[in-house]
């Protein structure tokens, strides 16, 4: 009996070693997934939106969505950005809590984000610039001041999209949140 295990000894140490290199692989390839392969996400969410234009994404239902999974209880406007030819201002109102505005590179990193605080409306401000460009500054928000004039933002790629989010708070609201989703803006600034 004891001849039967040292015999199968080395067999054992190949197959934990085996088993260890296909777990290695298997981090490594989920890691690597999102730079290896199109961002399929982002050019789903971003067909038929202008660019440097923020657009009403139509209403999520399980036969129409642009990516799986979205929230079938809000309403999304989107703005594919590119900075390559100059700044890109952005501006939104947050009115109420579960209103979000957060910006993404095409791999889908998401590299800012803001919501809505209770009690008080929250107002984005942002001026997207280059990566080869610098940072200023603080957000006003960030600072607890009111954004009047836009903080300039230095994003990690020179393309992605804003993604601007409100809940459904029944149909009572949803004129209101329709006119605020509206509202926002993102365009390309003269240079």
């Amino acid at each position: 009996m004891k001849g039967l295990f040292r015999g199968l000894w080395p067999n054992a140490r190949w197959a934990g070693a085996g088993l260890c290199a296909i777990g290695a692989l298997h981090i490594l390839e989920t890691l690597a997934t999102p730079y290896l392969l199109p961002a399929q996400a982002y050019n789903s969410l971003t067909a038929g939106a202008a660019v440097n234009t923020m657009t009403l994404l139509p209403p999520v239902s399980p036969t129409a969505q642009k990516v799986p999974f979205m929230s079938a209880d809000a309403s999304y406007a989107i703005c594919p950005f590119d900075t390559q030819k100059g700044a890109v201002a952005v501006t939104a109102s947050l009115p109420a809590p579960g209103w979000a505005l957060a910006l993404y590179s095409p791999e889908g990193e998401n590299f800012y984000v803001a919501v809505a605080q209770p009690g008080r409306p929250t107002s984005v401000s942002l001026l997207l610039v280059a990566p080869d460009d610098r940072f200023t500054g603080l957000t006003p928000q960030a600072q607890g001041l009111s954004a009047k004039d836009a903080a300039q933002l230095k994003v990690p790629a020179s393309q992605g999209f804003v993604l601007l989010k409100a809940p459904d708070q029944g149909q009572a609201y949803k004129r209101q949140s329709q006119a605020t989703l509206q509202a926002a803006r993102c365009s390309a600034q003269a240079q």
